[in-house]
């Protein structure tokens, strides 16, 4: 019974030396002897990484098998764990190989008789944490030296993080920004970020908004804001970035953009009515002449001459109307009045060019939130452009109708048509087909119904004519 104990025991032994030997990390001991700390055993795979023989290490202190500097380095631990304490850890280097030792002391009867240790090889994670620092790095050079400020807050709005060009744009500073709720959404939402929150949790990847604010030194600034979710591993948003722009400057230019269009405008206008204003003038000068020879029996005259000035009237206000300088400012629209005003400025050029303009309006049409001035401006501008395409005259037609939730405002001309490559560049500022023309009235077209939250789509075909449709949201 005894030697069969014998066997199994020795088995033991030799199956647990195997497994040490095999392991990938390494485990070894060692006990203090004379002041010195001996190593009685060593074993384990990441031997073989280290190109270290078992046989240099067992019966050999540190300084014997490694720099002195290191030895001195480690010697403070293997002596904390030979006095008892537990849990020792430290990291190490050899070779390029980055590992983490555990020293956990061995007792019999209360004593300290040798310390074990036990290693892993934590290369990889070395790695992986010295990629996540230098994208760490990366990502705090890209938020601290964009030119786009970069705000981050809690889903409260509270902000946590700006960088220098956020602040450079508000004008503000890190007390007056950190853990506050400052302005930097639109005004009629910066009451309701839990909306926002909301709308970015439900699976939106960003919301994007222009507005002004009002910069800590007292002047105002357009903005554009990109507002992002950011996620935590479970997919839930737990905070938000906020990436604003200075679109100051672009606003000017498009305002610029908008006058010189519209002076453009005016001044065909003008002159193609110049000629439609003295036909009347023509009659109501030889009316006159005619009454003060002989003004008896002529009263049926009056109504005529009232006729042509109030026609005169007509036109004139509605060229005024166009042509004024105005503050943008969206309200409820008829856009059938709208229309009709348009059509009844530049019905009487039409006629002088052959083109009959045929105005459709299907059923009563809802009220649309607009800019009146800019909408005739767009319209103006569209009708200008297809009677230019129509030099043997014709007929446009202008139809308007309800769909769901937006108005269609259909305008199909038989005009000489255009290509794909022009189709392709009508909204490209500068870009014309016109001789005299400036390249600013598409553009402006585009951006104006953008603004409106609209939609303009353009087909063509050369020598058939062509059609745009305009989608405008209901109210």
């Amino acid at each position: 019974m005894g030697t069969r104990l014998d066997d199994l025991l020795q088995f033991a032994q030799h199956d647990l030396k195997e497994t040490l030997l095999e392991q990938q990390g390494m485990t070894f001991k060692y006990k203090k002897e004379n002041g010195r700390y001996i190593h009685t055993f060593c074993a384990g795979q990441l031997l073989s990484k280290f190109g270290i023989n078992p046989r240099l290490i067992i019966g050999r202190e540190l300084k014997d098998f490694l720099p002195a500097t290191v030895a001195i380095h480690k010697e403070p631990y293997y002596a904390a764990a030979w006095e008892g304490r537990e849990d020792i850890f430290y990291e190490g280097e050899y070779d390029g190989i980055h590992y983490i030792a555990s020293l956990r002391p061995i007792r019999k009867l209360g004593q300290v008789v040798e310390v074990i240790a036990s290693c892993i090889d934590i290369t990889e994670r070395k790695k992986a944490e010295q990629e996540l620092r230098e994208t760490k790095e990366l990502l705090e050079s890209l938020i601290e030296n964009s030119v786009d400020g970069i705000c981050i807050t809690d889903t409260q709005g509270r902000i946590m993080r700006v960088n220098e060009a956020f602040k450079l744009i508000y004008g503000w500073s890190d007390v007056d920004l950190i853990g506050s709720q400052a302005s930097i959404f639109p005004k009629s939402i910066i009451y309701d970020v839990e909306t926002i929150c909301r709308q970015l949790q439900s699976g939106k990847k960003a919301m994007q908004f222009e507005t002004t604010i009002r910069r800590q030194q007292g002047d105002e600034i357009h903005v554009a804001l990109s507002v992002s979710p950011i996620r935590d591993a479970d997919g839930h948003v737990v905070a938000m970035t906020c990436i604003a722009r200075d679109i100051t400057e672009r606003k000017r230019a498009e305002d610029f953009y908008r006058r010189a269009d519209k002076l453009n405008v005016v001044g065909q206008l003008a002159a193609g009515l110049a000629h439609e204003i003295r036909n009347p003038l023509t009659s109501l000068r030889g009316f006159l002449q005619l009454l003060q020879t002989d003004p008896i029996g002529k009263a049926r005259f009056f109504n005529i001459l009232i006729s042509e000035v109030d026609r005169i009237n007509t036109i004139v206000n509605e060229l005024l109307q166009v042509a004024k300088p105005h503050e943008i400012t969206f309200q409820y629209c008829s856009m059938e009045t709208i229309l009709q005003h348009v059509v009844n400025l530049l019905e009487a050029q039409a006629s002088l060019n052959d083109i009959q303009i045929h105005l459709d309006v299907e059923g009563r049409l809802p009220y649309i939130m607009a800019s009146e001035l800019e909408m005739k401006q767009i319209f103006v501008n569209l009708l200008k452009n297809a009677m230019e395409a129509m030099p043997q005259g014709g007929n446009i037609h202008i139809k308007a109708v309800y769909q769901t939730d937006h108005i269609l405002i259909r305008f199909v001309d038989q005009g000489i048509g255009m290509d794909e490559q022009c189709l392709q560049r009508l909204a490209e500022p500068f870009f014309t087909t016109k001789e005299k023309g400036m390249g600013l009235g598409l553009m402006m077209c585009y951006k104006i119904i953008e603004e409106h939250k609209g939609r303009i789509d353009i087909s063509s075909l050369v020598g058939q004519g062509t059609t745009i449709d305009i989608r405008l949201p209901a109210v």
